[in-house]
């Protein structure tokens, strides 16, 4: 499944394969999204697969959000189809303990 990403009222959901090849297009998008919130909520937990370059990216982003004052949840841990490559990683940290 290819990449989606919907807008259900706040809360962006990601679904599909989420992998280094498709990386730009988040980034893009979610930066856009930053300029106009201060709190960003993501859904991973629709995301069908995730590579390594896709775990630390969404690491960095984490990081980059918090250093820009902001606030970010990002919603996946009961996802076993990212658990592995996100524990792999040491990136399982930046999901939050709470399911939306």
């Amino acid at each position: 499944m290819a990449l989606r990403i919907e807008d259900k009222s706040g809360l962006f959901e990601i679904s599909g394969r989420v992998t280094s090849q498709n990386l730009g297009i988040l980034r893009t998008y979610f930066q856009a999204i930053l300029e106009k919130t201060e709190t960003l909520f993501v859904s991973i937990e629709k995301v069908t697969e995730m590579d390594s370059s896709a775990a630390h990216f969404f690491e960095r982003f984490y990081k980059e959000v918090a250093n820009d004052n902001k606030v970010i949840h990002i919603i996946g841990r009961h996802n076993p189809r990212i658990s592995e490559v996100m524990h792999a990683t040491k990136t399982q940290y930046i999901l939050s303990s709470d399911r939306i």
